[in-house]
């Protein structure tokens, strides 16, 4: 019996089975990971140092004077060319391996599209929420390439992934009042259920606007609207559990928070994958909504100091000790292996490519969760990664860097995020 893609009972069954698979997965160090020697990983470290050195050259070139507009243009071609180069010959991800010509073209288009509709929707989005949509966004074309199919904006896409940053921010932020959190939710679902809505602020008017960009695609009726209905049930279910263990450290399990962690991790990403209007098998099923669970537990490896100190039940911040966390670390690279088991696809290179690089993201995870992992486990994986440890802690933080410092040093960053949206708009711009 076919199931409708988005049939609690029937995701809730992935679920378990999900579950089932995570516990049996090893704990033991896996033996299947791709080896890097000290010569390749300096290679590449060097040629990520080639890079961003032309990155800041180029950046520091940028005519600044109102007048420049000439000048800006032949700034952007560079840029341009130059962004290209990186995608073709860059061997830290290996993109360019699995990618041609044309579908690098396709992909840098599809971005710069995304990033353009995020300009004219919100001028004051903020750079690193910004940065939180493009990778949600980037989970959506990745599936594109997948399936083999053409790399290109859609609007419901552009609406979920921007949906992230306007939720997060609102339902997170000490400024707003529960009262004001609970009405936000309830415009939210009333939304969806095709209830007229009365927005009571610019911010719940943009979130209005975004889920209207969803209809946009679908009309109505459609069972596009349950799949999202889900993912606000999912979120609410996450906030109670987090209630929970902060009134009780011992009032959740791992299996709770297991079901409720492939619950929520899943039917997010089981929504990228529904905007590919491709019809889903079950082994489809699976490791879309698989895909989301070990994504979400990538989250909260990095994540484990914060969510203990928070009080969010994770199947990281659970753990008591490194040894644990270790254990935890090595049965997910083995429960990654069993999700890609399932990933059917034509495209076989851009699946191997895609989990290569699950496998590096989780080992990067691990090395960005600080006291947390044991020192001597890091060294030895060290050979899986495609540069040094160091390295990669040296620019864990980003481009942006950390948002803390003293008032001189946020006002000299907010001079910089101004002048990089104005290099954006140029880069972006048609």
């Amino acid at each position: 019996m076919r199931h409708k893609t988005f049939d609690k009972n029937y995701l809730l069954q992935i679920s378990e089975t999900l579950k089932a698979d995570w516990l049996a997965a090893s704990e033991l160090e896996p033996d299947f990971l791709e080896c890097y020697t000290a010569e390749e990983q300096e290679s590449r470290e060097e040629q990520i140092r080639s890079v961003m050195e032309k990155a800041n050259k180029g950046l520091g070139e940028y005519p600044q004077s109102f007048f420049a507009v000439r000048k800006r243009k032949r700034w952007k071609i560079r840029m341009e060319k130059m962004l290209g180069e990186v995608l073709r010959e860059e061997k830290a991800l290996g993109i360019g391996g699995v990618m041609g010509e044309e579908e690098l073209w396709e992909f840098q288009a599809c971005l710069k599209e995304f990033l353009r509709k995020v300009r004219k929707f919100d001028r004051n989005l903020a750079l690193e929420d910004m940065g939180q949509a493009v990778r949600n966004y980037m989970v959506y074309a990745i599936f594109l390439a997948l399936n083999g199919k053409e790399l290109k904006y859609r609007p419901a896409a552009f609406g979920y992934s921007m949906l992230y940053p306007y939720t997060d921010n609102y339902i997170d932020s000490p400024q707003r009042t529960e009262r004001e959190k609970e009405h936000y939710n309830r415009l939210i679902e009333d939304k969806l259920q095709g209830k007229r809505v009365k927005p009571l602020s610019r911010h719940e008017k943009k979130t209005e606007e975004l889920l209207g960009q969803i209809e946009k695609d679908y009309g109505r009726p459609h069972e596009v609207y349950e799949g999202l209905l889900l993912m606000l049930e999912a979120q609410e279910i996450s906030l109670r559990q987090e209630e929970r263990w902060k009134r009780d450290r011992k009032a959740c399990r791992e299996e709770d928070v297991l079901g409720v962690s492939a619950y929520k991790g899943g039917v997010s990403v089981l929504m990228d994958r529904y905007f590919i209007d491709r019809p889903l098998t079950e082994k489809d099923s699976y490791f879309y909504y698989g895909f989301g669970f070990l994504l979400q537990l990538c989250d909260d490896l990095q994540d484990i100091s914060q969510d203990k100190e928070e009080g969010n039940p994770t199947v990281f911040s659970l753990c008591g000790t490194d040894k644990e966390v270790r254990g935890k670390v090595n049965k997910l690279l083995h429960f990654a292996a069993k999700i890609f088991e399932s990933c059917d696809t034509e495209n076989r290179e851009f699946k191997r490519f895609l989990q290569k690089n699950c496998y590096l993201l989780i080992l990067a995870s691990a090395a960005g969760s600080g006291e947390w992992m044991e020192e001597e486990w890091l060294s030895r994986m060290q050979g899986y990664l495609p540069v040094r440890m160091d390295y990669l802690r040296k620019y864990s933080n980003g481009i942006l860097g950390s948002s803390k410092g003293d008032g001189a040093e946020k006002g000299r960053n907010e001079r910089e995020r101004r002048k990089l949206m104005k290099m954006l708009d140029v880069l972006i711009a048609d």
